[in-house]
C-alpha cells in the first residue's frame, strides 16, 4: 500500500517491509529505508538486478502490487525513468510544453533557462540529439519540477566521462532547493562528493545505509560498496 505522507512525519521518504515478489522470487525482500534530511542526495547503489528500480517504481507509485508500505511527502514525488520518454520527432521547445502540459508542478521557465545554458537550441529535435544530449533534456525536465522527492533511475549509465561530469553538474546546480534527490546507479568512482547518504541494495534486500562522510572514515565510498557488496550481507 502506498500512502501520502502525514502531515505529523518528519521523514522525507518511509519505507516498511516493503516486499515485491515476481513468481516465487523477491525483487524486494522486506525492504525498510527512512530518509530523514530534507536538501539530502542518497546514491542508491547495487549491480545490475539488485531492486534498485523495482524499488524507485513502488516510491513513485508505479507497481503498487506489493507488501508493506510507502510513505512519500504530500504532492508525491517526479521520476526519471531509466529509459528515454521524448518522440524523436520532437523539437526541445515542444518538449517543454509537452512535459508543462503533463506535469502541473513544471516550471518551464527553469525547464527553457537550463536548456539554453547548456547550448541545446530550442529547434533541435530529440532524434537528433546525442546519447550526452538526450540524457541532459530528460534529466533537465526532470529537475525543473518542483517535488520535494526526486527518484533519478541510472542517469549515468551509458555515457562518457565528459557527459557525466554535465549531468552531475545539472544535478548540483539546478535541481529544486531544499529537495532530496536519489540517484540510482551501479557506477561508484567518482561520485563520492555528489552524495550525501548511501544506500546499498544486494539480492533485494538493503545492506547499508550510511551517511557518505561516516563512509569515507572507513576507506572511502568505492571501497566500502565494494565490500558490502562482496559479502552480501546486511553492513554492521
Amino acid at each position: 500500500m502506498r500512502r501520502p505522507d502525514a502531515p505529523s512525519n518528519p521523514d522525507v521518504l518511509a519505507v516498511d517491509h516493503l516486499t515485491v515478489r515476481l513468481g516465487r522470487r523477491a525483487v524486494l525482500d522486506d525492504v525498510s529505508l527512512r530518509l530523514t534530511d530534507r536538501g539530502h542526495v542518497v546514491g542508491l547503489f547495487g549491480q545490475n538486478g539488485a531492486g534498485k528500480s523495482t524499488l524507485l517504481r513502488c516510491v513513485a507509485g508505479l507497481l503498487v502490487r506489493h507488501d508493506g508500505t510507502v510513505a512519500v511527502p504530500d504532492g508525491g514525488v517526479a521520476l526519471l525513468p531509466d529509459s528515454p520518454f521524448l518522440y524523436p520527432r520532437l523539437r526541445l521547445d515542444a518538449a517543454v510544453r509537452l512535459a508543462a502540459d503533463l506535469w502541473a508542478d513544471l516550471d518551464a521557465v527553469h525547464a527553457v533557462r537550463t536548456l539554453d545554458r547548456l547550448g541545446l537550441p530550442p529547434r533541435l529535435r530529440v532524434g537528433e540529439a546525442s546519447k550526452g544530449m538526450l540524457e541532459q533534456v530528460h534529466l533537465a525536465l526532470v529537475l525543473a519540477r518542483r517535488r520535494r522527492l526526486t527518484l533519478l533511475d541510472e542517469p549515468l549509465a551509458a555515457v562518457d566521462p565528459l557527459t557525466r561530469d554535465q549531468l552531475v553538474d545539472l544535478l548540483r546546480s539546478h535541481r529544486e532547493p531544499g529537495s532530496t534527490v536519489v540517484v540510482s546507479t551501479h557506477l561508484v568512482s567518482g561520485l563520492e562528493d555528489l552524495f550525501d547518504e548511501v544506500v546499498v541494495v544486494h539480492d533485494g534486500r538493503i545492506v547499508l545505509h550510511d551517511e557518505v562522510g561516516a563512509v569515507a572514515r572507513r576507506g572511502g565510498l568505492e571501497a566500502r560498496v565494494k565490500e558490502v557488496l562482496a559479502g552480501g550481507h546486511r553492513a554492521a
